[in-house]
């Protein structure tokens, strides 16, 4: 299984793992207090922002205003690791957890602790939502994505080699482009009808022992259904399977083996 993929030297730079439920409309900011002070030690930097789009189709077909007197959306909650490189957020309608990894002082941990993390967290945040909403958040939807460098592979040839499966020459019938750029979205997974995959690639400069090259990121998101009696957490670990075999469906045997696989 794919899931057993272990690299010495992973190429993932961030990993967000994301739950999506239905929307709590009482939830508010100071409601959550107590998170933002349990949570201190490892998350002590809080910022809020405008929240991000409801993730549900909305019923409304119309622009619907905030009139006097009603109670304004919760803000999307950051808490953040002084470094910046670890974050959780949450509002009325998602829970995630980020982390962003930068060299060798900061090795990434492994899905598994991350996942371990994140559900710990969503369960503190579950209790607490439903003291004080009366609702226990349900969630319906999952999601994983990672963003990996590709340091010395261009855009350009990160998209040939994943179109024909690393088998044919990279070159262009055109010069070098200054950004390059490439979308695949399957509403099916081969892996599970039940998750969406997308793959991505762009242009990126990446930096090494303090000089900066060329080359490009990969982007692989999952997002998995939850429907009726099924476990989130079983889910999360399907969406996982999806990327991870996207992942080396998407790079060379050449590129894994310098990544150090199963060493």
């Amino acid at each position: 299984m794919t899931s057993a993929l272990k690299f010495r030297r992973p190429p993932v730079y961030d990993v967000t793992l994301a739950l999506m439920f239905g929307n709590l409309s009482k939830l508010q900011t100071l409601d959550l207090a107590p998170l933002r002070v349990g949570w201190s030690t490892d998350y002590p930097v809080l910022q809020e922002s405008t929240p991000l789009p409801a993730w549900e189709p909305s019923e409304l077909d119309a622009v619907e205003f905030v009139r006097s007197g009603l109670a304004w959306p919760m803000a999307l909650c950051t808490l953040s690791a002084e470094e910046g490189d670890r974050k959780v957020k949450f509002q009325q309608d998602r829970f995630i957890l980020n982390w962003n990894f930068g060299g060798e002082d900061l090795p990434y941990p492994g899905y598994e602790a991350l996942k371990e993390e994140l559900v710990t967290k969503f369960d503190e945040f579950s209790k607490l939502a439903q003291s004080i909403s009366g609702s226990l958040p349900e969630v319906r939807r999952v999601d994983v994505t990672y963003s990996n460098r590709l340091p010395g592979v261009s855009a350009h040839e990160a998209i040939t080699g994943v179109l024909t499966g690393w088998n044919t020459p990279s070159d262009i019938p055109f010069r070098v482009p200054d950004y390059c750029g490439f979308r695949v979205r399957y509403q099916e997974s081969e892996l599970d009808a039940r998750v969406r995959v997308l793959v991505g690639i762009d242009s990126a400069v990446t930096e090494s022992d303090g000089e900066f090259s060329s080359g490009s990121s990969l982007l692989i998101d999952a997002e998995s259904l939850v429907e009726g009696p099924d476990d989130f957490a079983e889910r999360l670990d399907v969406a996982h399977e999806v990327v991870t075999n996207a992942f080396v469906e998407a790079t060379s045997e050449e590129m894994r083996f310098s990544w150090g696989e199963n060493e």
